[in-house]
């Protein structure tokens, strides 16, 4: 005898995923349905004001000159490079230059900051520093 078996999940969006296949089953077993339960671990859920601080948290700084670069700061020597390789276009930046150092550490600086944002303030709605 054929059953189907239905298997049926929560997303990371909140979307409910389906999967249906059929298999070989005993007469007494009739179609299995499961469901994910929704667990206490939502450190991922989008908070849009955490986005926005953790945003400012990072761009501000790096809007604050400092003497390694220059007398620059982290964004404007970013956006600098980024007008210097625009300037010969078909051709892309070499392996050593440094707008790639720039580039990752800008970047890498500002995901650091809305990840921990977003930590932070689900762990707060959450009770973990009471």
């Amino acid at each position: 005898m054929q059953a189907a078996l239905s298997t049926q999940s929560i997303g990371l969006a909140g979307s409910r995923l389906t999967a249906r296949r059929s298999t070989r089953v005993q007469a007494a077993r009739g179609a299995v349905r499961v469901q994910a339960a929704n667990t206490g671990y939502q450190w991922l859920n989008k908070e849009p004001l955490a986005l926005m601080a953790g945003f400012l948290g990072w761009f501000a700084p790096s809007n604050i000159a400092v003497p390694a670069l220059g007398n620059q700061s982290l964004f404007g020597a970013f956006t600098k490079s980024i007008g210097a390789e625009l300037s010969h276009f078909p051709v892309g930046p070499a392996l050593t230059d440094d707008f790639w150092l720039l580039m990752t550490t800008w970047h890498v600086g500002l995901f650091l900051c809305l990840f921990l944002g977003q930590i932070g303030v689900q762990a707060r709605k959450q009770g973990y520093f009471n």
